[in-house]
């Protein structure tokens, strides 16, 4: 599932030289130049692919990438990887988009907050607080001190220790919203792309702790393609569909397609079956004419032995 937002490409893309050498080139290479920018503007990697990125997610061939270096639209470093030139002057860095991202997330919780107080309420605090403000006015220093000390019982220990004990509050809705948010953020965003992508979504703690073991070996985008295959599968039947720890645990990403499945044994059809009903009412026919002729013919020699 991808993440909400956007890529972007100038105005001039059509015009620009690069582009249009790219075209007359390998026009292949161009529809592979997009899907790259909206797959790093997905992940946020700023525009920073490994090879298998180009190869599994972009579908890339050998002369796809080699066009595009050649134009200068791709680059390739020491380490394999591919770095699309000039990315983050068009598009927005991960640190960029998580900023606003977090922006965006307080300013809600702050609107959640504000949403808990009624008109009603802060009515009532306000009337509150001026009539509380009115009756001190005429409250003097002695009234106060005897206000206070008028039938004073003397205070025990276990008053003292009960007036110190901790306790807390039960969570308003925000409050708990704000905890069941924090306890999405857990994941990763890398963890949470595999999660949408796998085809069942059970035990997601244990997915991650397998997803964590699976990416010593290899890395998250072979993964994210293999859970994308499995998912596509025709052959795969849901309520055999592994857990995504048991897939992950089990290495099943380097498991071959599922076997196809049998063929239903053909009925046969209507017209076949009336064809077949036909030749068993024409026997019977037949039968009957035998039967009738060989009980005539012994009934006529019934009659010349009676003779």
């Amino acid at each position: 599932m991808a993440r909400q937002g956007y890529g972007k490409l100038s105005n001039g893309f059509h015009s620009n030289t690069k582009v249009l050498k790219l075209q007359r080139m390998r026009p292949s290479a161009l529809g592979v130049y997009c899907m790259a920018i909206s797959f790093c503007s997905d992940v946020l990697n700023d525009g920073v692919m490994s090879e298998d990125d180009v190869i599994y997610q972009l579908n890339a061939t050998e002369e796809d990438i080699e066009a595009l270096i050649k134009v200068g639209m791709f680059e390739r470093s020491d380490d394999g990887s591919y770095r699309i030139h000039d990315y983050l002057s068009h598009q927005s860095s991960r640190e960029q988009v998580e900023t606003r991202a977090e922006g965006a997330r307080n300013r809600k919780r702050k609107q959640r907050s504000e949403a808990d107080v009624t008109p009603e309420s802060r009515w009532d605090e306000t009337n509150v607080t001026s009539m509380s403000r009115r009756d001190n006015s005429n409250v003097t220093p002695e009234s106060r001190w005897d206000s206070l000390t008028k039938n004073q019982e003397p205070i025990t220990n276990n008053q003292k220790n009960s007036s110190n004990e901790e306790f807390s509050l039960p969570q308003t809705p925000s409050q708990a919203e704000g905890a069941a948010e924090s306890a999405d953020e857990d994941y990763p965003i890398e963890f949470e792309q595999f999660w949408q992508t796998y085809p069942r979504k059970t035990g997601k703690r244990n997915a991650f702790e397998a997803w964590r073991k699976a990416r010593r070996k290899t890395n998250n985008t072979f993964l994210i393609a293999k859970a994308s295959r499995y998912a596509a599968d025709p052959n795969r039947e849901p309520g055999y569909t592994l857990t995504p720890a048991n897939w992950l645990d089990g290495e099943h990403w380097d498991d071959d397609p599922l076997p196809a499945k049998p063929e239903p044994t053909a009925r046969p059809s209507p017209s076949a079956w009336n064809r077949s009903q036909a030749n068993q009412d024409a026997n019977a026919a037949l039968i009957a004419h035998y039967a009738a002729e060989e009980a005539a013919e012994n009934q006529s020699r019934e009659g010349v032995l009676t003779c």
